[in-house]
């Protein structure tokens, strides 16, 4: 249907008009049917220009030129990049929360309870349940996590690329498409991998390794391409930055969960002495 108006800003419309000048509004409308919310659902993800399908092959293989490319201007080329955070970030959670559910909580170490001192064991068994809680925060709220990093390494590529010309906000939104995209390796491999092997602390901490390894490497490889083409040390820059960004992040991760959990070092001492 169409209107002497626009049914979106009340704009006059001319005739022959297709948009509307004011808010670019189509001014044909056609009533809401399923059909049409179905259509659109499926054009909005597959679109050939710019759905998100698009975007994350795009991601795949050229990440650093459509973070230069959408700094650049061309933004209705790619999927938004602050929805495709949304979405990824909650495919995450689904997922740690999914392969990384437990019907029991695990139990203390006997073996680290039949070392430590009578007056530390009570200690213990509650510290144990602060872990548990630790984890299932982690697994709840990954994506609270993943957004806190993205400034974080906004702030490390801006600092070394500080010459490129680029500000803070356009290292923030790079740095939000290469991480969004970097999880999806514990979103479809690492998490799963983890629910198959049954969750075991050993086996855990291995597969998180190898997706710490992998984001390194992906990481690397975007922040090439962010590069100019005329840059030197290319190639360093990009895995020092890489490198230097996923160790330091995990590290101020671990802090306030280990100060949750352990509360004093003496304690964590105690725990770890024969390890």
């Amino acid at each position: 249907m169409s209107s002497p108006t626009c049914l979106n800003c009340e704009e006059n419309l001319e005739v022959s008009a297709k948009f509307c000048p004011q808010c670019g509004q189509k001014t044909s409308t056609h009533r809401l049917t399923m059909a049409h919310i179905l259509h659109d659902s499926f054009h909005a993800v597959t679109h050939a220009d710019k759905g998100i399908f698009h975007l994350l092959k795009d991601l795949a293989v050229k990440p650093g030129i459509v973070a230069r490319e959408y700094i650049a201007g061309k933004r209705k080329k790619y999927f938004n990049p602050f929805t495709f955070f949304l979405i990824i970030m909650g495919l995450f959670v689904v997922s740690a929360s999914y392969f990384n559910s437990s019907e029991k909580a695990p139990q203390p170490d006997s073996a680290v309870l039949a070392r430590m001192p009578e007056q530390y064991r009570t200690q213990y068994i509650v510290m144990s349940g602060r872990a548990t809680e630790a984890g299932n925060f982690m697994k709840k709220h990954g994506n609270i996590v993943a957004m806190c990093a993205v400034p974080f390494f906004a702030l490390l590529s801006w600092a070394i690329f500080r010459r490129n010309g680029y500000n803070y906000a356009e290292h923030l939104t790079a740095n939000l498409l290469f991480i969004t995209f970097s999880n999806l390796v514990f979103t479809l491999l690492i998490y799963p991998l983890m629910g198959l092997s049954g969750n075991r602390s050993s086996g855990n901490f291995i597969f998180v390794f190898w997706g710490l390894f992998l984001q390194t490497v992906y990481f690397t490889w975007c922040y090439y391409q962010f590069q100019p083409a005329l840059s030197k040390y290319k190639l360093l820059k990009a895995f020092s930055l890489s490198l230097a960004g996923v160790v330091l992040w995990f590290v101020i991760s671990l802090i306030p969960m280990s100060i949750y959990i352990y509360r004093s070092w003496d304690f964590y001492k105690i725990v770890f002495q024969d390890v």
